[in-house]
């Protein structure tokens, strides 16, 4: 009776420090996730650095297209350039590459940047552009209901854009 008492106190204490275990990975996974979400831009602006020849050549080849050639190109580089997937989420003056994101909707968070050729600021059209104050780099926009994003200039002509819907 004794020894079954103690492997039954075992066996509790085994499926107690298990769910310890657990909770504290799910806890740790967490923590992770919320982390990587901090190093989008500053990973989006030294792959721009690092790639900015080859992506202002396949943005302008873009941006000269016909509608038919931007279909084929967004199709071919879906695929992606280095990591990064050409898209057509921006207006027709910039070539916007795609680069990550978080979440589901209503709480999506996406990444990436774009080629601006007159080095101007665009958001996706949702809402009015507003600089920000205290950052002379930094744009920001509220779309339909909780849409809206930020624009950070990166270089000339190259700029970070966070959206969330």
């Amino acid at each position: 009776m004794r020894t079954e008492q103690k492997y039954q106190d075992r066996q509790r204490k085994i499926r107690k420090r298990g769910k310890k275990v657990v909770g504290l990975g799910i806890c740790v996974f967490l923590v992770l996730l919320l982390a990587s979400q901090f190093h989008y831009e500053k990973r989006i602006q030294k792959f721009v650095l690092r790639h900015e020849e080859e992506l202002t050549e396949l943005a302008e080849l873009y941006l000269e297209s016909d509608e038919t050639q931007k279909q084929k190109l967004l199709e071919k580089e879906r695929r992606d350039v280095h990591g990064a997937v050409l898209t057509g989420l921006f207006p027709e003056t910039v070539a916007a590459f795609y680069m990550g994101g978080f979440g589901l909707a209503p709480s999506a968070v996406y990444y990436g940047f774009y080629y601006s050729p007159e080095d101007i600021p665009v958001g996706t059209g949702e809402g009015q552009l507003v600089k920000a104050e205290e950052d002379s780099a930094c744009w920001s926009w509220q779309g339909y209901g909780d849409n809206g994003g930020e624009i950070r200039r990166i270089k000339p002509n190259w700029y970070y854009y966070k959206c969330w819907f």
